[in-house]
């Protein structure tokens, strides 16, 4: 004796789901590198009328240019010159920007600077933690960005003291498009062997990315927490160390959560003139 089974084809709506939870599994996913923008009007000062320059500072994925995450008022804004520190937080000022992917607008700062003599001037912003709930760990990135003031060469070298740093080895001003660009990622004072480096370049929407990965570029720094990097278009190149050192903060909810301590810096690149 056979025994006929009967097969029933599934409902549209069967259908449509089964190819819902398709796309879903294969469309690639949101990129989630969170930056601190520290931009300065300029990245070389040349001539007395570029030494009163600005800076746009925002918390965004540098790439997309979205969207824009909401900042606090940063714990401190300063800068580093001749060894010399200077607390420049007084000179933030908050702005309202509106974000291409927000709904609604987010805070960001600009502030003013002027330039009194030559030398460099390495530009760092501690910014309070921020909340990441698809992460679900507090974010706190040390940014900073060298701006050199009529090619007097005395300290893009130095470190500032950060937790977490990123130390150019390469001198990070005066370079040309697809200069290698190196770095030494710092720890409490100490290189860290093996830091993953997230690079993105600062297109705002403005760049064809033709596949997620293409977003951002991922590189492991070597025993002795150096890396190397080279920038294939003309503009501003950010680059993060991210570290998970063990901290811990509380959440807004007032659980504890996992921080991550980043170490950021900002390199422009020029196209060389034909």
């Amino acid at each position: 004796m056979f025994l006929r089974f009967q097969h029933k084809r599934p409902s549209h709506s069967i259908w449509v789901i089964l190819l819902t939870i398709s796309l879903t599994l294969l469309s690639p996913p949101q990129a989630k590198a969170h930056f601190i923008e520290l931009i300065p009007s300029s990245s070389l000062i040349t001539k007395s009328a570029e030494s009163d320059f600005s800076f746009d500072i925002r918390f965004t994925h540098p790439m997309e240019g979205a969207p824009l995450m909401e900042m606090e008022q940063p714990d401190l804004f300063g800068v580093q010159v001749a060894g010399e520190k200077y607390d420049l937080t007084a000179a933030l000022q908050s702005t309202t920007i509106e974000g291409k992917l927000n709904p609604v607008n987010a805070t960001s700062y600009v502030a003013n600077h002027k330039i009194k003599r030559a030398g460099d001037y390495s530009f760092y912003l501690v910014p309070k933690p921020y909340w990441e709930p698809e992460e679900q760990a507090m974010i706190i990135h040390y940014t900073k960005v060298v701006v050199n003031a009529y090619g007097l060469e005395n300290g893009w070298e130095d470190p500032i003291g950060l937790p977490v740093e990123i130390i150019p080895l390469s001198r990070p001003y005066g370079l040309w498009t697809n200069n290698l660009f190196t770095g030494q990622v710092l720890n409490n004072g100490q290189p860290e062997p093996h830091a993953t480096i997230e690079i993105e370049y600062r297109g705002e929407g403005q760049v064809a990315i033709p596949a997620t990965p293409f977003i951002t570029q991922v590189v492991r720094a070597d025993k002795n927490g150096v890396f190397h990097y080279a920038m294939p278009k003309a503009g501003w190149w950010g680059f993060a160390a991210l570290l998970d050192n063990g901290k811990t903060l509380l959440a807004p909810d007032g659980t504890e959560a996992l921080v991550e301590e980043g170490g950021l810096i900002w390199v422009h690149t020029q196209d060389m003139p034909q």
